[in-house]
């Protein structure tokens, strides 16, 4: 029975030894990695690894405050290397690192009731940099600081968010230059379009460059395909298999692509591996490359019913065409949002460039090349309305670029899920949207 005593004793020790080293906070609790650091393979990336991510909660002593610590794994050689900025609209604290993993991901972690902080997650925004972003309640007073390693403690990063009290102003760290830009729609010139719709004819994109007055010879076509997400916004996950979108997409760019190149045709995709690509660049990756069109590639989630399937089409509009088409814009052009870029730098008279400020014979051309591709997915999978929807999709914005963005299915339809999770239906849908491309490409683009 002593000895029974003895150990219960110093497991009490040990309990609150932990408390005082973690953190100084009372209430609600942390979540932490239930997985060895062993499951992450941070040795052929060089990556640091963040081994624990812990959150606190306070509301004593007339403060409102939530801790967040990030704690490397013990041993780790190298130091955190960090920058942090606030952005507004909504409130958000993002802070870029070096290469790092995470032995569990932010958005995995349970949150205290009545945190400050209502969403972490954390990912690749660029080589060589991971990027965590956190939403706030509100914008609040923010303080980031580090604690070097210790005994068997691994350097600490400690990120405390407060709610300013009367009188006080949030913390306001402005981004870096190269975040600014990152929010910057591309340049167009505006062009007065008038309200009718565009008249319907077959559309021919022929690229000429006048500027030295000879005749462009065009002696192949250029296609931009678009996987979306990726990195830091992962996009939407089904329940089922927990197949997420930024992995599902970039499969399926990459087998349209070994199907579509050719000597003929050059395939250019928006990113090669998971990592976020703003959606203004993307578009710019078209414009660049003089694409002849661009497909974005994407698999939706439901939030509410999980019976909703079908593959569907998307154009851009001004208007879009139902309530559906409306919440899905939404929800892809919320991406950089979610990825912590500054969209309150967009010069707002682009930012609101939709149909009035794209050619009309970009938007004939956009109608003809999603018919087809819709024609040709209809053949392999369901499709959810046999005619295109449209809606203000940003990544759509390109004024000379015909576009349009690709629903491949619901993961929040399980049988969905499965179904694209199905190596052998990739194949198939990816002919399918190949065979479309082409078919559109052979009718409507000389070179």
């Amino acid at each position: 029975m002593r000895t029974r005593h003895l150990l219960l004793g110093i497991f009490v020790l040990l309990m609150v030894a932990g408390a005082v080293l973690w953190p100084p906070i009372n209430g609600n609790s942390q979540a932490q990695s239930s997985q060895a650091a062993s499951s992450v393979n941070t040795e052929a990336t060089g990556a640091l690894l963040v081994q624990y991510v812990r959150v606190g909660h306070d509301v004593g002593r007339g403060v409102n405050k939530t801790r967040i610590v990030l704690e490397l794994a013990s041993g780790s050689k190298e130091k955190l290397t960090y920058r942090w900025f606030t952005l507004p609209q909504p409130a958000r604290v993002v802070l870029d690192f070096g290469d790092v993993a995470f032995a569990e991901a932010p958005s995995l972690v349970t949150l205290p009731q009545g945190s400050m902080v209502k969403g972490m997650r954390a990912g690749r925004f660029r080589p060589h940099t991971v990027r965590m972003v956190l939403d706030l309640e509100q914008a609040s007073r923010v303080n980031v600081f580090s604690i070097p390693a210790s005994g068997t403690r691994g350097e600490r990063l400690v990120l405390d968010v407060v709610q300013p009290r009367k009188g006080e102003k949030p913390t306001d760290i402005p981004p870096p230059q190269d975040v600014v830009d990152e929010g910057q729609a591309p340049a167009v010139r505006p062009i007065r379009v008038a309200d009718e719709p565009a008249p319907v004819v077959p559309p021919q994109v022929v690229r000429e460059v006048p500027s030295d007055g000879r005749k462009f010879q065009r002696d192949h076509v250029v296609v931009v395909l678009d996987p979306g997400h990726g990195g830091v916004d992962p996009g939407g996950c089904g329940r089922v298999l927990r197949v997420c979108e930024n992995t599902l997409t970039l499969k399926m760019a990459k087998l349209v692509r070994d199907r579509l190149s050719s000597d003929k045709v050059r395939v250019i995709l928006t990113r090669e591996s998971d990592v976020f690509i703003p959606l203004p660049e993307r578009v710019r990756i078209a414009q660049r490359n003089n694409a002849d069109l661009f497909v974005s590639l994407h698999a939706d989630i439901h939030p509410n019913d999980r019976k909703v399937r079908g593959a569907t089409v998307y154009m851009v509009s001004e208007k879009a065409s139902d309530r559906e088409a409306a919440r899905l814009a939404d929800s892809e052009n919320a991406g950089d949002v979610l990825a912590g870029v500054g969209l309150e730098q967009e010069n707002p008279e682009v930012r609101n460039i939709l149909i009035s400020l794209v050619q009309r014979d970009t938007i004939n051309s956009s109608a003809y090349l999603g018919q087809e591709i819709l024609g040709e997915m209809g053949r392999v999978t369901e499709v959810r309305r046999k005619d295109l929807l449209f809606a203000g999709f940003r990544v759509l914005k390109a004024p000379d670029v015909p576009s349009v963005l690709v629903e491949m299915g619901y993961l929040s339809n399980p049988h969905e899920e499965r179904q694209l999770n199905d190596p052998r239906f990739r194949e198939r849908l990816a002919s399918a949207l190949a065979k479309g491309i082409m078919g559109y490409v052979r009718e409507h683009v000389h070179y």
